[in-house]
């Protein structure tokens, strides 16, 4: 289903009351886990090795689909647990490789939430599908916000969380599994805060995930007044009231670094998206199918509360996606509550066209699009490195063999993709002045491209 109407009436829901019943709302048990002792199935090759950063503690066998690692990345400084769930028949070969779901809990959730509450192993079966579950935060606290924390000596350590989900799972995954090690064959997705998280890890690394799932999620934080305004109050919260942490401490102080949320909000650069497959899940917050006392009591209390929230931000968000006229799925299902049995349907209504789009990946892009505040950054092979007097957002359009165009301030060096022949000289025309470049051995251009001390873009030519 493509977008349908929202209401904006729930913007007068009492932000502040909902902040804290949403930090227990989103957590599964370990019950079913603790009670199985290890079983190592004969027929599965996964032996799990320390890798990019990520140093293997303990792995233990659940069942015959599924194994739980106690790992310590050196973004982290501290032990957190992923779960891996490998396809049945797992055969990993060099020429037998599997397609990856990166699957995030929510607030105060576990590795294990999606497999124990979700029901994610049933789900995965008839799939030829590895799915990874890793903490988003430490011992079920509050979180992590899927940020580079700006202060990184809080009483939780540095937790450099991007870099730990960009630079070190993924690889480390790589280096295990028999995956697909290329944005064709991995996806991303969540609930909630995990749903945040999907959205952010997906429009700041556009290069590395063909889909996108979020399930009750928080897809815009700060774009909108009203959005914001709930998302802070609900930040704050987790952070002090779960993790014993100011609240300042992912994305900095609000007004002197407004623009670092700005960056960690997708809504700001949802440009940044197109290509990549969307697909969003969210009610209304009014009981709904699942929502009976007995059998879902997570769905009582402020679960309704919670997910009218969501769906606030859900809304906000695909008005952005609407207006660049980037196309995605909207299963807005009408009443439900921020709980796992309407989680779990999302994720089995999800599994299907992801699949079918990991049988069917994107055509490759003519142009690359990409805007961010970091000082560097790689995207579809164009590598940009910055130097600024400020952080200010700095985007690369257009960007072909023929030339691209830079928008920002500073100084920036631009690295093409391997387009061009090795150690040939090249015609380039950066802004109004000429010059002659010589391609790299590895057939890379590297394009000095002066921005100055005001927003500025400049636009840069190659001739072939």
């Amino acid at each position: 289903m493509m977008a349908v109407a929202r209401g904006r009436a729930l913007a007068s829901i009492s932000i502040t009351a909902l902040a804290v019943p949403l930090i227990a709302s989103t957590s599964g048990s370990a019950a079913a886990d603790t009670a199985r002792p290890p079983a190592p199935p004969p027929n599965h090759r996964v032996h799990l090795h320390s890798a990019h950063g990520v140093h293997v503690d303990k792995v233990q066998w659940i069942g015959t689909r599924q194994l739980e690692a106690t790992i310590t990345p050196t973004a982290l400084g501290r032990s957190i647990g992923v779960r891996i769930i490998v396809p049945r028949n797992y055969q990993p070969t060099p020429r037998r490789r599997y397609a990856t779901l990166y699957l995030f809990p929510g607030t105060s959730g576990h590795s294990w939430d999606w497999a124990t509450s979700g029901h994610a192993v049933k789900a995965t079966r008839n799939y030829r599908l590895i799915t990874v579950t890793s903490d988003i935060g430490f011992n079920g606290d509050g979180g992590s916000w899927f940020s580079n924390w700006v202060d990184r000596h809080t009483a939780l350590g540095k937790s450099q969380w991007e870099r730990y989900n960009v630079h070190q799972l993924i690889p480390w995954i790589d280096a295990n599994l028999a995956t697909i090690r290329s944005r064709d064959g991995r996806a991303v997705a969540g609930l909630s805060q995990g749903g945040y998280g999907a959205t952010e890890l997906a429009a700041r690394h556009p290069d590395l995930f063909t889909e996108m799932g979020s399930f009750s999620g928080a897809p815009e934080i700060d774009r909108d007044p009203d959005v914001r305004a709930g998302a802070a109050v609900v930040i704050d919260g987790t952070m002090m009231g779960l993790n014993q942490v100011e609240p300042n401490a992912p994305f900095g102080d609000h007004v002197s670094n407004e623009i670092n949320w700005q960056g960690h909000d997708p809504a700001w650069y949802v440009g940044n998206l197109r290509g990549v497959g969307l697909w969003f899940a969210t009610a209304n917050g009014t009981p709904g199918k699942y929502d009976d006392p007995v059998t879902n009591p997570t769905g009582t209390g402020g679960a309704g509360g919670i997910e009218a929230l969501t769906h606030y931000s859900t809304d906000a968000f695909l008005g952005h996606l609407k207006q660049a006229h980037i196309p995605y799925v909207d299963y807005d299902y009408g009443s439900g509550t921020h709980s796992w049995p309407y989680w779990a349907r999302d994720l089995r209504r999800f599994l299907r066209p992801l699949m079918r789009r990991f049988a069917h990946p994107s055509a490759a892009r003519k142009h690359v699009y990409y805007k961010g505040i970091q000082t560097r950054w790689i995207e579809f092979g164009w590598r940009v490195r910055l130097h600024r007097p400020q952080i200010a957002f700095t985007t690369l359009s257009r960007a072909s063999r023929h030339g691209f165009k830079l928008s920002g301030i500073g100084h920036a060096t631009v690295t093409s993709p391997r387009d061009f022949s090795p150690g040939r000289a090249y015609h380039v025309m950066v802004g109004s002045k000429k010059q002659m470049i010589r391609a790299s051995e590895a057939g890379r251009l590297r394009v000095a491209v002066p921005l100055g001390t005001t927003a500025r873009n400049v636009s840069v030519k190659i001739a072939s």
